[in-house]
Formats: structure tokens, sequence, C-alpha cells
């Protein structure tokens, strides 16, 4: 319905003005450039300026790569490749437009495309912090854990507080049995954010990874004081307890983790058997 509903007002917009006037291709051409509008809306100025026929090829590029970001916000992702595409023949030195492409071929699970995509927008802007991280995100799904690590370390030589690199480091370092490097990647992004129960989980991993067990259970404690919904860090914590021989500490931390509907094969199986007294 949201389609045919901006379909309508195009349709309405042309059929009330004619060809647009230069005043009116100016307001378009302003509210398809504006931060604040609406997805809707910037599709429908987006279109009516390029529509127009009097936008510069720097404008119809500008026009293109917008309404395609409109696009990827509705999570329409193949329109908005196409409309990267369309921006990319009018003005192929846009970094924006590779790095949005990127991001929706990600979304896609054209993976490997993405990462190419990701170099040539930083070939054109080698400052991209997010181009940097979503390649390294990008790499990630590959398991080119090491790569991926590398392009997190270069957004950090950036953006040395950029807590969302470091995270994503960390989960790298995990990957890579690089526990010191994950508890220290995880600290930083705890000294930036000390409500953030993710960042204790999985640095209470990386604690378990390194076999430091009474601080893996300290940081799941603190991440299910800050989210007691979070079945991640009770599963932890409780099958922690369990393996170390104390089941009976461990079993309520599962049997929340199962009531919050955390789906883990060896979960469900241990609950079952709890429940027939094994």
């Amino acid at each position: 319905m949201r389609t045919l509903a901006l379909a309508a007002a195009i349709g309405t917009i042309f059929a009330t003005t004619g060809l647009p006037a230069t005043a009116q291709v100016e307001d378009n051409i302003r509210e398809c450039e504006a931060s604040d509008a609406s997805v809707d809306d910037l599709i429908v100025h987006c279109t009516v300026a390029i529509k127009s026929g009097r936008l510069t090829q720097e404008q119809e590029a500008r026009a293109f790569l917008n309404r395609g970001t409109a696009f990827f916000d509705r999570r329409q992702y193949s329109l908005a490749i196409r409309d990267y595409d369309l921006a990319e023949k009018r003005d192929a030195n846009l970094a924006a437009l590779y790095a949005n492409r990127a991001n929706a071929l990600v979304r896609l699970g054209e993976v490997n495309r993405a990462v190419s995509e990701y170099d040539r927008a930083l070939r054109l802007e080698p400052s991209d912090v997010q181009s940097m991280i979503g390649r390294g995100g990008a790499l990630m799904k590959l398991g080119r854990h090491s790569d991926a690590a590398s392009s997190f370390t270069q957004a950090i030589s950036f953006e040395p507080d950029n807590a969302t690199a470091y995270y994503n480091r960390g989960l790298a370092a995990l990957r890579l049995d690089r526990s010191s490097q994950a508890v220290s990647d995880f600290s930083a992004v705890i000294s930036a954010a000390p409500q953030d129960a993710e960042a204790y989980a999985m640095r209470a991993m990386a604690h378990e990874q390194a076999g430091e067990l009474n601080r893996a259970y300290q940081d799941y404690s603190e991440a299910v004081r800050i989210d007691d919904g979070y079945s991640l860090a009770w599963f932890r914590r409780g099958k922690l307890m369990v393996d170390d021989g104390r089941a009976t500490e461990g079993n309520p931390d599962l049997a929340k983790a199962y009531k919050l509907g955390h789906k883990d094969p060896w979960l469900a199986e241990y609950i079952v058997e709890l429940g027939r007294g094994g």
C-alpha cells in the first residue's frame, strides 16, 4: 500500500504542476537533499527532480544516490542498488555510492561483491571509517577474521575512540583465539559505554577462552544485572557453572535462559534431561 500511495503522490505533483518551473525544480532538489526528510518524501522529491530533465549530471548523481539511500532505509535493497548504479553512471567519483551499494549487497548476501565495493569507496575516500568497519564486517561473514581485524584496526587508527570498531575487532579476536586482544577491545567498549551488557558478555567469553573462569563469571553477572532479559549471558553463566561441576548453582541460570527463549541445542537437551531428573 505504501508503494501505491507513493506513486499517487508523484502523480499528483506532476498533474498539478505540469513541467516543473525552475523554482519548483530547485525546491525538489533541496527537499531531495534534506537530512530531516522522511523516506517517502525523499523518494518523491528525488524522483520528481530526476524526471524534470533539468538537473545537471552531478545533481542527477546526487539525486539517485539519495533516492537509493531512501530505498535502502525501506529495505528495498535491489531498488537501492539500481539507483546507486545509475548514480555511478553520472558520477563515478562519489565514494558514498560504493559504500552504500556495499551495505545493500551485504543485506542481499552478496558479500564478496560488497568487499570490492568497500575497497572502491576507500580508494576514493581513504579516511572513511564507516567503510573500514563495513568492510571488516563483510570479511567476518566470509570467515576472513584476520583481514577483518586489520580493517577494524585501520578504523581505530583514524578514530581511536570508535567503540564499534573495538567491539568488532574484539569479535574477530575471539574467532582467532586471541583472548588477550579480545579482553582489551571489549574493555575499551565498556569504558566508553559502562552499561553495554553485550560488551560484558563478550569480554566474559574472552575470559573463558583464556581459562579465567572467575572473571568470566563476574562479567556474565554484570551483563545480566544490566539486562535481565539477556538470554545469552544467562545461558553462558549457567553452562560455565555446570561445566565446573556446580550444577546446583548453574541450573537456575539455564532455566532462565530457556524461559527467555535462548536457542541452543545443548540447552534444550539439558533442560529436558533436567526435567526427567537426569
